[in-house]
């Protein structure tokens, strides 16, 4: 099947066919398991894999899925092939080594919380009830698809454990997979029924106070006809962010106190961790757990990754239309009269500063200039002019010398701040923009670029020889997205505190970077003057500091919803470490700031906090 819009497509779930699945699928995700593949952290443990919404946690899971795994062969999928062979998925032969079992989390074990209904024992037994049958379940169902059976050929699957298991009641050498289908759907349907009508059933219920079935469905224990299935399981609980704290507690605390030596990859939304692990970068690797952040990719594989994505998406489109070639960086229209009125702005705000002479006479070879080039060297003449100010030159410039002051990167910041200055510009367009616009989020890039493509396929049907997406179209497509998820923001977990917060942080951005009176790059992010000071030096954080507890909930929020992105930056004395809170690139493009990273500025608590209080 072709799609008429394949950036429309979201969700793994809804690509219908695991064939279709590989095409789309993009390797370098990957790269966050080859390092702990490398370290010897992999298998074996538990590990969270944590993102904001539209990261790719499920997709990345379903790579390892039964039905996925038996379709990626050295033919037909090479590059996953051999990424999966690296990490020890598959063999030389194509045999699978390691398979995910799949278990999704869902708001129906929030119901066990309740204190009034069940005592905190009770709770804690039911819940592990529910869970050790639903990942006997899960296992069964990838044995039937490694053996490429239907539930009612169960039979023919062998279950040999190193001793008998007493939680499955009957004490046997052997089990068949019909015997476990038999237990676990039994458990599941007294639970259930308990559950709905609080009548323990006549025969009772048998339930758990240890999570056993991670412990017991060993791969190597399973076979067909006398042949083993695959050499090791990756259990695999997705949305654990639907589960409540107490519940997700106890899983971390059965497989650290028992020791089970399984693979266990938990998904969860950043949202669900404590402002501590958020703030803290919390990453600490141990006996216990470690942590995986699928958007803390470096950019040049999130940048490799996002071309790949828009090459196969385009090649399952109903025409191949290869996405990318079609968004142009020439403008279509004249700007002239723009870049006029412009360098006269520029020039009566460089008429205004105390050192004016030593610019007069470059400032006359520069206004014959051609309106782009003028428009250009004024607004760069005005930043260094700025700087200058304060100590000015005895001597007046000439032309020929400014342009070579102009060169040392004044020109280039001139044109990032020319469409910010003046709107009418088109300033958000080309491939680089349109990936730098995802802020290393997948769900995020292909928003963007689905309403491109649509776009893009109304301009062929009109007229197939002229199809290609200006830098106009591009880029008011860019501000309509930007204006319409600004709203979005409310609908959070103290939404409108945050919006109003971003909105105070953008409008300082935005007067840092554009006022005449400052003359440094673009600022899209600050750090807490505080961080380093003595009262919150090694030992501290300034987040742990009830006085504080606002303004870190709404930092934290922010960061699991993917609306500031976390930097580490070192500059002051002795080589000071900064956690920088960069605005993410979307929102950059709804201020009419450039897109390029780096400069930010220390803010106090005091003024943190100021612009948190006055939110209501």
């Amino acid at each position: 099947m072709n799609y008429k819009n394949p950036f429309a497509i979201r969700a793994s779930e809804r690509i219908e066919t695991d064939e279709r699945f590989l095409e789309l699928f993009s390797v370098e995700p990957l790269s966050y398991l080859e390092d702990n593949h490398v370290n010897d952290s992999l298998w074996g443990t538990m590990t969270y894999i944590l993102s904001s919404p539209g990261a790719g946690k499920t997709t990345l899971l379903r790579l390892f899925s039964p039905s996925v795994l038996k379709r990626v062969t050295s033919k037909g999928t090479n590059l996953i092939y051999r990424k999966l062979c690296k990490l020890g998925v598959k063999d030389a032969e194509e045999q699978i080594l390691k398979c995910g079992v799949y278990l999704q989390m869902g708001r129906d074990y929030e119901f066990l919380e309740d204190d009034e209904l069940f005592s905190r024992r009770e709770q804690r037994r039911y819940f592990l009830s529910l869970l050790n049958t639903r990942i006997v379940l899960a296992t069964l169902k990838t044995c039937m698809t490694l053996a490429g059976i239907k539930y009612t050929e169960l039979h023919k699957v062998t279950y040999t454990p190193e001793e008998p298991i007493k939680q499955f009641g009957e004490l046997k050498e052997s089990y068949t997979g019909k015997d476990l289908l038999d237990w676990a759907t039994r458990q599941e349907r007294k639970v259930c029924e308990f559950l709905d009508s609080f009548v323990i059933p006549a025969d009772g219920i048998v339930g758990n106070d240890e999570l056993f079935a991670l412990d017991v469905m060993k791969a190597e224990w399973f076979s067909f006809d006398n042949m083993p299935l695959c050499g090791e399981f990756i259990f695999q609980i997705d949305d654990a962010h639907k589960l409540t704290e107490r519940q997700k507690r106890i899983i971390r605390c059965e497989v650290a106190e028992r020791r089970i030596h399984a693979t266990l990859w938990v998904t969860e939304r950043l949202e669900t961790l404590s402002t501590e692990d958020i703030l803290s970068d919390n990453n600490r690797q141990g006996r216990d757990y470690q942590l995986i952040r699928l958007e803390s990719l470096p950019q040049s594989l999130f940048n490799k990754m996002a071309k790949g994505i828009a090459s196969m998406r385009s090649k399952v489109s109903y025409d191949g239309t290869d996405f990318f070639t079609y968004l142009s960086e020439i403008s279509t229209d004249n700007y002239n009269a723009v870049y006029s009125e412009a360098s006269k702005k520029y020039f009566a705000q460089l008429e205004t500063l105390s050192s004016y002479s030593n610019y007069e006479d470059c400032m006359k070879v520069i206004s014959k200039e051609p309106p782009y080039d003028r428009a250009k060297h004024s607004r760069a003449m005005l930043i260094y002019a700025s700087r200058e100010d304060k100590s000015p030159s005895l001597f007046g410039y000439e032309y020929e010398e400014m342009l070579g002051i102009l060169n040392n990167g004044y020109n280039e910041y001139a044109e990032e701040l020319l469409p910010g200055e003046n709107t009418r510009l088109p300033q958000y367009y080309g491939q680089q923009t349109l990936i730098n616009l995802a802020s290393s989020n997948i769900e995020q890039f292909l928003s963007i670029s689905s309403k491109m493509y649509e776009l893009l396929l109304s301009k062929k049907i009109m007229d197939a020889g002229r199809c290609d997406l200006t830098p106009e179209d591009q880029d008011k497509i860019v501000r309509d997205y930007c204006r319409s998820h600004i709203e979005d923001i409310k609908r959070l977990k103290h939404g409108y505190k945050i919006y109003a917060f971003l909105m105070q942080l953008i409008d300082f951005c935005q007067k840092q970077t554009f006022s005449p009176s400052y003359s440094y790059r673009t600022v899209s992010g600050f750090a807490i003057s505080e961080e380093n000071s003595g009262k919150y030096g090694q030992d501290g954080f300034w987040f742990q500091d009830a006085d504080n507890e606002e303004l870190a909930v709404i930092l934290k929020d922010c960061l699991a919803n993917n609306l500031l992105n976390r930097v580490s930056r070192t500059q002051g004395k002795k080589d000071q470490n900064w956690t920088v809170f960069y605005l993410n690139e979307w929102l950059c493009a709804y201020a009419h700031l450039p897109l390029h990273r780096g400069g930010w500025r220390k803010l106090s608590l005091a003024r943190l906090k100021q612009w948190v209080q006055t939110t209501k």
